[in-house]
């Protein structure tokens, strides 16, 4: 089958998904190009199951998803997407008396990675690559949750997909594991479609060149970190006093308070918004509705 090159782009129009009484997704539409995307929302906003309809993992209700141009709902086409396709869910459900390697070793088998000694590479390359060289030979169910965690980055990796979707990647890493995460993902090689989904909008700044907020089930802003950040202009302060008008404040370490949302009050002190900041000024707008 030959891949459309001119569509190489992960694509949403109108998916909607429904779990009882719940609306999970209500038609969604979203563009994802090559490159890294940061998928931000709050728990419940719908950022797993919108990733799992992506990774061809579940069906939409309603509305259609494709990757470079193939269409999931083709049988033939599906089984393409994922040979191309690299998936970290957010319950990855280990064999847990499997040893590190042993596991690796399986999903390569199930990734078509068929000659052994070439999977005993791509093995060893992806554990280097996450800083599990040394725990080859140690059983899932001895290691630590930020292990697990790399362990999950890892099988996402193998094959060198073209597709990466990540569901919540930096759980439970430390702080200089989340910065090699960062790494990792930004030395990848022939500009993968990345899209992850995370609660920490630092990561999302620092790695991520487009970022898409979902709340509620629906896509309320896509663009650029700072254009994002820029949603926020003009409604970020520090006073001296607490300002009740605010929507979130909190004292800093200088003692000062900072203030989102509402009206600043002229004496104010602006202050040049976040990412961060824009997000929660979309969530309190999208809370407010």
């Amino acid at each position: 089958m030959t891949l459309n090159t001119l569509a190489a782009a992960l694509g949403a129009d109108g998916v909607s998904r429904r779990y009882g009484a719940t609306q999970a997704l209500d038609g969604v539409n979203l563009r994802l190009e090559r490159g890294i995307t940061g998928l931000l929302g709050p728990n419940g906003a719908g950022k797993t199951t919108l990733l799992s309809i992506l990774a061809t993992v579940n069906e939409p209700d309603s509305g259609r998803v494709s990757a470079f141009g193939l269409d999931p709902r083709n049988a033939a086409e599906r089984l393409e997407i994922r040979r191309r396709l690299g998936y970290l869910p957010q319950e990855l459900g280990y064999h847990r008396h499997f040893t590190v390697a042993a596991f690796l070793d399986y999903v390569a088998i199930l990734k078509e990675i068929t000659d052994r000694r070439q999977r005993a590479d791509e093995v060893a390359r992806v554990l280097a690559a996450i800083g599990l060289e040394g725990r080859a030979s140690t059983r899932i169910r001895a290691l630590s949750g930020g292990m697990r965690q790399r362990l999950g980055i890892a099988q996402a990796l193998l094959g060198q997909p073209e597709l990466l979707i990540l569901d919540e990647p930096t759980a439970g890493l430390d702080p200089e594991q989340r910065l090699r995460f960062r790494e990792l993902l930004s030395d990848l090689p022939g500009e993968p479609v990345i899209v992850l989904s995370t609660h920490q909008a630092d990561d999302i700044a620092a790695i991520c060149p487009q970022v898409a907020v979902l709340l509620r089930g629906r896509v309320r802003f896509t663009g650029t970190p700072a254009e994002l950040a820029a949603t926020a202009a003009g409604r970020v302060w520090a006073a001296d006093e607490r300002d009740q008008g605010a929507h979130l404040s909190w004292r800093g370490t200088d003692g000062r308070w900072r203030h989102i949302g509402g009206q600043p009050p002229a004496s104010a002190d602006q202050v040049a918004p976040t990412v961060e900041d824009g997000y929660l000024v979309l969530s309190h707008a999208a809370g407010a509705q």
